[in-house]
């Protein structure tokens, strides 16, 4: 698993139209979700895709989010952000009370 712990430091990118697109559908910019990353996050593999894929489980604000993204250089690209899932909302909740999360 690659080290994530200064995550925030390495920078983020986006495609600015998927930027575009994620805004419209889930009512989330990139820029905002890259700030979740500043907090305690969760992170997960992904296996819905043959690319590297991780989810990052975060507060924004009050809400939480669920971040899509994979490492491009030293920089996190940021593919999709939207609500969490309930399963990711249940590793988010256990993880904050210490236990580790399953997945």
């Amino acid at each position: 698993m690659p080290d994530f712990s200064s995550l925030a430091s390495a920078g983020f990118e986006w495609d600015e139209e998927k930027n575009r697109t994620n805004l419209i559908k889930h009512g989330i910019s990139f820029d905002d979700a890259s700030q979740v990353f500043y907090e305690r996050v969760v992170i997960k593999r992904s296996n819905r895709n043959d690319e590297e894929r991780w989810i990052a489980i975060g507060k924004l604000d009050d809400r939480l989010l669920t971040v899509i993204f994979t490492r491009r250089d030293k920089a996190i690209r940021i593919i999709s952000a939207r609500r969490p899932r309930p399963d990711e909302k249940r590793a988010y909740r256990e993880a904050s009370m210490g236990r580790s999360p399953q997945g």
